[in-house]
Order: structure tokens, then C-alpha cells, then sequence
């Protein structure tokens, strides 16, 4: 059964690739396969549990984070009644 499967996507790549060929040329898919692969994979960023928002943190079961209190400032110094 398996063996089927790969004969079958080894005919759908051979179309996929005879369509490119067709569409742009040998040497442009050639260049692109060759640029892709130099090229590599791109890093994925990691985003740090601080960072996230709360509302995410909630979704996936983490605590909030609590803002630490402000310092006074003037205005609520003198706003004092």
C-alpha cells in the first residue's frame, strides 16, 4: 500500500515540477531550488512567558501579572484633602 503512495507522489511532484519548467524555464527553477536552498530556514523568535499579555496568559493557564504600585506623584501629593 505504501508503495503506491510514493509512486503517486513521486508522479505528482514529477507534474508539479514539469509545470514550473514549463512556466519559467529550466535555469529559473534551477536558480530558485539553489537560492532556497543556501538561503536555509528562517530562526523562529521566542516570545518569553513575561512578555505575553494577560489575556493570553489566562488562555493557556498561567497566572496574571500584577502591575507593581506607582510611585506618588506631585499632583497626587497636593490633591490630598
Amino acid at each position: 500500500m505504501s508503495h503506491v503512495n510514493m509512486q503517486v507522489e513521486g508522479a505528482i511532484l514529477r507534474i508539479s515540477v514539469d509545470t514550473l519548467v514549463a512556466e519559467h524555464g529550466k535555469w529559473r527553477v534551477v536558480m530558485a531550488a539553489i537560492k532556497a536552498m543556501v538561503r536555509g530556514r528562517r530562526r523562529v523568535q521566542t516570545v518569553r512567558p513575561q512578555d505575553l499579555p494577560n489575556s493570553v496568559r489566562a488562555d493557556i493557564g498561567l497566572p496574571t501579572v500584577v502591575d507593581p504600585p506607582r510611585m506618588p506623584t506631585v499632583m497626587m501629593v497636593f490633591a490630598r484633602p
